[in-house]
């Protein structure tokens, strides 16, 4: 039997950098008062109801963004959540009406995915930052997904696979039209909990690893690895079409003390559970400090000079390193190659290029509508 290593993934032991990694030590590198005016632009966030994507949406709007389209599965929360924005950040109710849509989708389900995708394709003609925010936190029970792959995995991965590709006709043409458009996708410290990717075990009809508390930290963690090597490989195929002015990054947002970390209550008792989250209520980052980062990746003019691709950062937008694994250009490669097939086994072959023949609207009545 294959021993568990905890350190083997780590890219360094510098105690330093290890805390740098982990977002328990910070390096403010960049201000969401530094975010420019984001007039004209359309952004699409998963998650942008809750959590961390909350506020991203938040300081989205704060900054003049013309629409925001939100993915989410329930629209209870985005109700909420347009109340905070019109209340806490200074916003008028009807302008939060106006410049936000709720889009119903479950990023478990590779079919939902695809609907919600093309109502977008329907209403847009481009599409200039979008944000791959939502995830499913760590959770007790082992389920398989409406296609018969791990949950954790299904959500955070293939659902936003296969968003991205739908949508990236949008992107690139944003990025023609303005010079830029940018992709990016929230990971997290805890991929280097990961030390393989077994691609066959994601549609294992049972847990792999005990105890479950364990597992299921694991799968989230793999989860977050895969995030990372979707981004770096999408950026290297980006690259080799020629396409030089799509800015595809991904980003840790912090030990961030939100809703998600009461699933370790669940995982290790309430007692424990609750203490974690005190903990990271003190060391931990705010839900402005974790935006801050999503914010530099996907409006900075810094990312655009520096020609930052394929890239991780971790708080507050300081570029890092992550596990030596999820440098693996093949295993990069072999991961798009399954995920692309399980998609195709659902949706069928040529499922990513609909975005390139469907006729849609154009991006001025859009634009006219949210002003």
């Amino acid at each position: 039997m294959k021993l568990f290593n905890p350190f083997a993934t780590l890219p360094t032991y510098n105690p330093i950098a290890l805390l740098s990694i982990t977002g328990i030590i910070t390096h403010p590198n960049f201000k969401l008062s530094d975010t420019p005016d984001l007039s004209g632009k359309v952004a699409v966030v998963t998650g942008g109801q809750a959590g961390i994507g909350r506020e991203i949406t938040a300081q989205l709007l704060l900054h003049g963004i013309t629409k925001v389209y939100i993915l989410a599965r329930t629209e209870s929360k985005y109700n909420d959540a347009k109340e905070e924005w019109a209340g806490k950040n200074g916003l008028k109710k009807d302008d939060v009406e106006t410049r936000t849509e709720f889009v119903q989708c479950d990023l478990s389900s590779i079919k939902d995915v695809s609907r919600a995708a093309n109502e977008l394709l329907s209403k847009l003609d481009r599409l200039d930052i979008l944000i791959n925010n939502a995830a499913l936190p760590t959770i007790p029970d082992y389920i398989l997904s409406p296609d018969g792959i791990e949950t954790i995995f299904a959500t955070n991965h293939v659902g936003h696979f296969t968003l991205t590709n739908i949508l990236l006709p949008l992107i690139e043409r944003a990025a023609a039209s303005a010079g830029d458009a940018r992709i990016v996708n929230t990971t997290s410290s805890l991929h280097m909990s990961c030390q393989e990717l077994d691609l066959s075990q994601l549609t294992s009809p049972t847990r792999t690893k005990y105890p479950a508390s364990f597992d299921s930290s694991w799968r989230y963690g793999r989860s977050k690895l895969a995030n990372i090597l979707f981004t770096r490989d999408l950026a290297h195929r980006l690259q080799k079409k020629g396409i030089a002015n799509v800015y595809v990054n991904c980003f840790f947002p912090g030990n961030i003390p939100t809703d998600a970390m009461d699933t370790w209550k669940q995982l290790f008792g309430k007692v424990v559970g609750k203490l974690f989250k005190g903990i990271f209520q003190v060391i931990g980052q705010s839900p402005t400090d974790g935006a801050a980062t999503a914010m530099f990746l996907a409006t900075s003019k810094d990312v655009e000079t520096g020609d930052v691709k394929g890239k991780y950062f971790v708080p507050i937008a300081s570029e890092n390193k992550t596990s030596p694994i999820a440098e693996d250009k093949d295993l990069a490669k072999n991961l798009w190659y399954w995920t692309d097939h399980q998609v195709t086994e659902v949706l069928g072959k040529g499922w990513q290029d609909v975005g390139e023949h469907v006729d849609t609207r154009g991006a001025g009545a859009e634009q006219g509508d949210a002003q």
